[in-house]
């Protein structure tokens, strides 16, 4: 069983992402009964090549059906390296409360210039 009610943890792990095309990967999907609140998201990089590198990926995250970009909006990730873990969260400001059926998402919206750069994305929170 795994723990996924009344406390903060790891709901979903995606990886494969291609940090280099503009796109839009389902993380998670609302349960059935339940709402989420995401707490953090974590982009892992699991494989890099620089290339000569001058264009950092942007992303955004979020359940906002079409931008999803209500939870971090446009946010620039600089990579440099494989095996390079980025945290990032909303502090001190409204989170986002997803309802039941609700898509979270991270949209690529400026791929990185990298010849290779791969993510994979652990997302946090808790069902309510």
């Amino acid at each position: 069983m795994q723990l996924k009610e009344n406390a903060v943890t790891r709901l979903a792990t995606v990886t494969g992402i291609d940090a280099k095309t503009v796109a839009s990967t389902e993380l998670y999907v609302v349960p059935t009964g339940k709402t989420l609140v995401v707490s953090h998201v974590v982009i892992r990089c699991t494989s890099f090549t620089s290339g000569g590198k001058s264009t950092q990926a942007i992303a955004s995250f979020g359940g906002n059906s079409a931008a999803y970009d209500d939870y971090l909006n446009s946010v620039t990730y600089t990579i440099a390296a494989a095996s390079v873990a980025i945290t990032d969260s909303l502090l001190d400001a409204a989170v986002p409360v997803y309802a039941a059926a609700a898509s979270f998402r991270v949209v690529i919206e400026t791929g990185s210039d990298a010849t290779t750069e791969t993510w994979a994305v652990d997302l946090f929170g808790y069902l309510v």
